[in-house]
């Protein structure tokens, strides 16, 4: 199977909806990609409008990290340009360190065909963007070391 361009390195995809392994329902969902790895599986993280960052840190686009207390997110703020096409979140939406996963691309062309699910293209992070998402990641505690070794 040939890899799906969708799904390049700094794709912010949309998936109506998102069907996730775990049993929980399925929702519409952003999806961005950080890294091909394989064949066909990517190492991505499913960005969220959920704010979980302490009161004490404060929220400006971009990385917060503190990792005394194990924290680590990348904040892309409200309507902030972060893509080559003009792409924005239309909300503050968050990527966490912790919830970073593998994903095999085979599932979600079976979800595709099977009409469970479609996959929009929203955009492509800049290159600047892309570079400050994976330096912030790397530089977590909060990631996994195989995870960090594929960003």
């Amino acid at each position: 199977m040939e890899r799906d361009s969708r799904f390049e390195k700094g794709s912010i995809l949309y998936f109506s909806p998102f069907i996730f392994d775990n049993g929980n329902a399925p929702k519409n969902k952003y999806f961005l990609v950080l890294q091909c790895t394989e064949q066909n599986v990517i190492l991505a993280s499913l960005p969220t409008s959920q704010d979980h960052v302490p009161t004490m840190l404060e929220k400006t686009h971009g990385c917060i990290n503190q990792s005394d207390i194990n924290f680590n997110c990348y904040l892309f703020e409200k309507g902030r340009v972060v893509c080559t096409n003009g792409f924005s979140f239309p909300k503050e939406t968050y990527v966490y360190g912790f919830r970073l996963q593998l994903f095999d691309l085979y599932v979600f062309a079976v979800q595709e065909n099977n009409d469970e699910t479609k996959i929009e293209v929203k955009g492509c992070l800049s290159e600047e963007e892309y570079n400050a998402v994976v330096l912030c990641l790397k530089n977590s505690s909060s990631v996994k070391r195989k995870f960090k070794a594929m960003l």
